[in-house]
């Protein structure tokens, strides 16, 4: 009796296991394009809205990197972010410069961009640049589960877990009986 708990108490934990490594893995599978709240806002929330961002007392150079009108705006016949063309964009020289006296976010600060944010953000300015509006002003939208050629899928979720196992080149294994499911 002890031994068969023991063996549902393991297999709740590999099953719990395996659902956390499947859903850890989804924006690398799904995210082919990089989005601005997922993952560019981070990167200038935690790097460029001390000195760039809505706190008008804190602001430097009258530039907001959080408000599309004034990141886009020619600033000293420059743009701070030009849609599709980063080697004119201010930010990414900025960002990448080695001279301390232009560099940004400035070194005393202690918060160096690593060369994946820097990647991303070169990537977002190559890719247009596009702005989204803060996720909490959005309206939940339903995604349109991925095509699967399967029947083992009975509802949308599963199509996802299917794609996801795809994917990984995983599949389902056959249907438990009544006994294992209990």
């Amino acid at each position: 009796m002890c031994n068969n708990v023991s063996k549902q108490r393991h297999l709740s934990v590999l099953l719990f296991s395996a659902c956390l490594v499947l859903t850890s893995t989804v924006p690398a599978v799904f995210a082919a394009d990089i989005s601005f709240n997922r993952d560019v806002r981070p990167i200038l929330t935690n790097h460029c809205y001390q000195c760039h961002g809505p706190d008008e007392q804190h602001r430097e150079a009258d530039l907001r990197l959080d408000v599309a009108a004034s990141a886009l705006a020619p600033r000293d016949g420059s743009p701070a972010i030009v849609p599709g063309n980063p080697d004119k964009s201010v930010l990414i020289s900025r960002i990448t410069s080695s001279d301390n006296d232009i560099v940004m976010p400035p070194r005393d600060l202690k918060k160096d961009l690593t060369s994946e944010q820097i990647a991303t953000l070169v990537q977002w300015i190559e890719d247009g640049a596009e702005f989204e509006e803060h996720w909490s002003f959005q309206s939940p939208q339903r995604p349109t589960p991925p095509a699967t050629d399967s029947s083992w899928a009975q509802n949308p979720i599963d199509h996802f877990v299917l794609a996801q196992m795809q994917g990984l080149d995983l599949s389902p294994n056959d249907r438990a009986s009544r006994e294992i499911l209990i």
